[in-house]
């Protein structure tokens, strides 16, 4: 649920705690439009708590990825939590590496209900498959990194303690 302060033009969606400025935005709506409402957000709240950009957020609408986000009388989009989840979901698909044409399948099993659960589980095993050599590399390279690091913190160590033997013989 959000509240908008018409005075303020402050928007506090009571169930996340966040508080958005509106001021100048919020003065062209009607005030009953404006103080109370279902609890969504717009593009801007989306990319803030998403992280996503609002280029993403909209290849994610070209693409069917997600679907349902109404327009205000104003034009302007109103995204729900339902959204946020599946935003959260996809990006999460997307930094693995799942490619469009899985994400689409994945979202068109999805959307044909229960009868694709299997699918949608068999279609995430092996995604997951693909990902745990991955997995491997990335933390081999890390223990590298952390090797490399330990490494130039002892050099470091040691090129100070001569620097402050040289400063106390001069």
């Amino acid at each position: 649920m959000s509240v908008t302060d018409t005075t303020t033009g402050t928007t506090t969606h009571t169930t996340t705690g966040t508080t958005t400025e509106y001021a100048a935005y919020d003065r062209k709506r009607p005030t009953a439009y404006v103080t109370t409402h279902a609890e969504t957000y717009s593009l801007e709240e989306v990319v803030r708590i998403s992280g996503l950009d609002a280029d993403t957020l909209g290849w994610y609408e070209r693409q069917g990825l997600i679907e349902g986000a109404e327009e205000d009388p104003y034009g302007v989009r109103a995204y729900s939590p339902i959204h946020l989840r599946w935003l959260e979901f996809l990006n999460h698909l997307r930094s693995t590496g799942m490619s469009p044409a899985d994400m689409n399948h994945y979202v068109e099993l999805y959307r044909a209900g229960d009868p694709t659960i299997a699918a949608r589980r068999e279609l995430l095993e092996a995604h997951r498959e693909l990902l745990r050599p991955r997995a491997a590399e990335f933390a081999a390279t890390l223990r590298y990194l952390d090797w490399k690091i330990g490494f130039y913190a002892e050099r470091e160590a040691v090129l100070a303690r001569s620097a402050a033997a040289s400063a106390v013989e001069a």
